[in-house]
């Protein structure tokens, strides 16, 4: 070793590069070549701490607000909403008796409840079902339309724009059996017999409750397919049309695989709106027949605010919870499949 070496620590032999060898804590003092441990670099890696540092608290102003008023209206609600489940709170006492899980135990022998779970479940179905693929035909319909193509799309869309609470005293209209507009209308044209009670019988109810989500939320489904439509490129099609594709064979290589990504955000949304069916429930027909249009939503309320039964709502609110959460989760990883596979 050359007392170069010797005098800065290097522990390698001969010529090595004194970068790959291992030095002692001390560096040399009258080595020309630059240390890899120096003054300088301390002052860069001081500067990226304090630069992280910035960063962070900049974050922090940013989103802090959004992140208090989350946690303070979803998070914070969702844990007192479980606290409120193990008790027989009724709303009103200010000191619920905590009763465990005898709110679970009552809610697996509840009739009630498996009804108006069977009739989610289906109502949700449906929706599902026409959102995601109903709207995509639409879709693809208003894409080709070459007249009157803006008109058209905001006919569809208007629904939409209109409140869930206006939407359902519209069908609620339409549905009454002596002045409602589809009856008077069928009278009109001598179809008395075809005249339904079309919200008060427990064969039709499910199927107008059905239309009035679906007459409501059809646009703004339809116009995310829309959106994604026009982003596919013209190349696409141009080549295709070389090609001698035809509609069908546009729309199985072309269309649907592009328009994979929305189909996953339309039928998740799809899922949402089936599960918190509430409102136009409570306008229209108060989970009647003799709750055969009651949902899981409906029931939840007709516990907890008709009846003052809170903790027993807040129970089942939680096991809808975790329901939806592990169905949304299912359904997302089984359609990300999907799209790597196409």
């Amino acid at each position: 070793m050359g007392n170069a070496e010797r005098k800065c620590g290097t522990l390698s032999m001969g010529n090595a590069n004194p970068y790959f060898g291992k030095r002692s804590p001390a560096l040399c003092e009258n080595d020309p070549r630059p240390q890899p441990f120096g003054e300088n670099h301390k002052l860069v890696q001081i500067a990226a701490s304090r630069m992280r540092r910035q960063n962070i608290l900049a974050s922090m102003i940013l989103c802090g607000p959004a992140i208090a008023l989350y946690a303070g209206f979803v998070v914070l609600p969702a844990f007192l909403g479980f606290a409120y489940s193990l008790t027989n709170w009724s709303g009103w006492n200010r000191r619920p008796e905590f009763i465990g899980l005898s709110n679970f135990a009552e809610l697996m022998s509840d009739a009630r409840f498996y009804s108006a779970i069977r009739f989610t479940l289906f109502e949700t179905l449906l929706i599902v079902v026409f959102f995601t693929f109903g709207a995509m035909v639409l879709a693809i319909f208003l894409d080709n339309l070459r007249v009157l193509r803006g008109l058209v799309r905001g006919l569809f869309f208007y629904p939409y724009v209109l409140s869930i609470l206006v939407s359902a005293l519209l069908f609620q209209y339409l549905a009454n059996y002596r002045e409602g507009a589809i009856n008077v209308g069928l009278r009109a044209l001598g179809l008395e017999a075809w005249t339904q009670d079309w919200m008060g019988d427990p064969q039709w109810a499910p199927y107008f409750i059905f239309s009035l989500v679906a007459w409501s939320g059809l646009g703004f489904f339809t116009t995310l397919y829309v959106a994604n439509l026009q982003a596919i490129p013209t190349e696409l099609y141009e080549a295709a049309r070389i090609d001698g594709a035809g509609a069908l064979s546009v729309f199985r290589r072309i269309q649907f695989p592009m328009l994979l990504p929305t189909l996953t955000i339309n039928s998740v949304l799809a899922l949402i709106t089936g599960i918190n069916l509430f409102p136009q429930i409570v306008v229209t027909t108060q989970g009647g027949p003799g709750y055969r249009t009651a949902t899981v939503g409906y029931y939840i309320y007709w516990l907890g605010v008709l009846n003052d039964r809170q903790g027993y709502a807040a129970a089942v609110s939680f096991v809808c919870f975790v329901a939806l959460i592990g169905i949304a989760a299912v359904q997302v990883t089984l359609l990300r499949r999907k799209e790597v596979s196409l």
